[in-house]
């Protein structure tokens, strides 16, 4: 009968041990914190937790779904996606809400301002570039964004390499209003550098 030598049993033994054990331990293993969010905020602002929007912001479902749809086609075009920016769809609000309520359809608001004058009011600084997208009349985000791919003015704008961020802002019109169109609609790019 042949003799099995202890030792390299024993050490299997050993090595199976202590394998199950290291790997089955009841601590976690450590978690790698995610990389903080883009923001469009300025460091001062973030640190400040400062709130600029002159309204209550929360965006609504159907800014949402445009940002949504508009990050899709450019997938589909092998686009990187754009960022989400409160502060510019505060300001895309803003002027959708101006449209209505003064009863026009351009991209200067109101007061005169360009897109660019818009978002340096609520701190969007080092901002490169700016532009917007603009519609009225439409009932749903797929409607809108369908709308803007098919214009020669505002496609260039979804699809463009050269925009990192975006805020959409959307308001419809309240009963009591007569302004043109039911719903007013605003796509706000840009770039931070």
């Amino acid at each position: 009968m042949k003799k099995i030598s202890v030792l390299p049993v024993a050490l299997a033994a050993f090595f199976i041990v202590s394998f199950v054990f290291t790997s089955c331990r009841s601590d976690p293993p450590p978690v790698e914190e995610p990389p903080p969010e883009p923001s469009c905020l300025p460091e001062s602002l973030r640190e400040a937790e400062q709130v600029l929007c002159p309204f209550e912001f929360e965006p609504n479902e159907f800014e949402l779904r445009v940002f949504e749809l508009t990050n899709r086609v450019r997938a589909t075009h092998r686009l990187p996606p754009l960022i989400w920016c409160d502060l510019a769809a505060c300001v895309a609000r803003g002027h959708s809400m101006d449209m209505l309520y003064n009863n026009f359809m351009r991209h200067t608001g109101s007061d005169g301002s360009s897109i660019r004058e818009r978002l340096e009011r609520v701190g969007i600084e080092n901002m490169r570039g700016g532009s917007a997208s603009i519609a009225g009349g439409w009932l749903t985000p797929e409607e809108v964004i369908q709308a803007w791919m098919d214009s020669p003015r505002y496609r260039p704008n979804l699809l463009s390499r050269d925009f990192t961020h975006v805020g959409v802002g959307f308001f419809q019109r309240p009963a009591d209003s007569n302004a043109r169109f039911a719903t007013y609609w605003t796509q706000n790019f840009f770039v931070l550098e």
